[in-house]
């Protein structure tokens, strides 16, 4: 009897230390994601598209969010400003890149998702400089 009781115990415990661990490596995933969009973006700053595509392929599926701002602006609307310009101002070398990732991760454990709801939100963010030559 006593076994039975104990052994229920450690299974949901178990269970819940296994979902815990699927959440970290989804957080661990979405970081890694968006440092290598950030570091493709950090190059080559004005291939919007080609960033999100980069940091997407890192990722299982399609249900993450990915937003790249190049110097607080959208990435598509810092290149539409640029290109209204005479001399670029936001794409230029030693600007600031940040690319974030949204997802809400689904807890399987309903113990586990008594404390903290069905799903839970996890956001990643990762800045870095644009390293393109200095525009003129």
């Amino acid at each position: 009897m006593e076994l039975a009781l104990v052994l229920v115990f450690i299974l949901i415990l178990l269970a819940g230390v296994v979902d815990l661990g699927r959440m970290m490596f989804e957080y661990l995933t979405m970081r890694d994601a968006a440092q290598e969009g950030a570091g493709y973006g950090a190059v080559y700053p004005s291939y919007c598209g080609q960033i999100i595509e980069r940091a997407s392929q890192n990722m299982p599926d399609n249900t993450y969010n990915v937003v790249v701002l190049v110097d607080g602006m959208s990435c598509e609307a810092a290149w539409t400003a640029d290109k209204s310009l005479t001399r670029p101002a936001h794409g230029c070398e030693n600007k600031e890149i940040l690319l974030s990732i949204d997802h809400n991760f689904s807890v399987t454990m309903p113990l586990l998702s008594a404390f903290t709801g069905p799903t839970v939100p996890m956001h990643v963010e990762i800045k870095d400089r644009i390293v393109r030559p200095a525009c003129n």
